[in-house]
């Protein structure tokens, strides 16, 4: 009796090993979206609560510092010369794309 109890320990614990693994908790994503990091290239960048230059400005970046862009977007926003398109910045505020410089994909907010 002792050995056919052992004998079903390793399969039991290899499915209970799948279920755990392969089971995802809610509310968790499956893949992350990765984040970029630019350059600023503007002398002073304001960043704002919306991706609108008629956005409140909550404070503002110097030439050269390095941001982390989350996402961009080009819906609803301010066109700032010729270029629709504003980053989302880690700290959830935005700045318009034409005074960043990266390389690499950028997702859509």
């Amino acid at each position: 009796m002792k050995f056919s109890l052992l004998a079903l320990l390793p399969p039991i614990t290899a499915v209970i090993a799948a279920l755990n693994v392969n089971s995802i908790a809610p509310g968790k994503h499956i893949i992350d979206k990765q984040s970029v990091t630019a350059t600023v290239t503007a002398t002073a960048l304001l960043y704002r609560t919306c991706p609108q230059t008629s956005c409140t400005a909550v404070g503002q970046y110097s030439e050269g510092t390095e941001v982390t862009i989350e996402c961009e977007t080009d819906s609803d926003t301010t066109t700032v010369e010729g270029d629709p398109f504003w980053a989302r910045l880690a700290n959830g505020y935005y700045a318009a794309d034409f005074y960043l410089d990266w390389s690499g994909s950028i997702p859509a907010c």
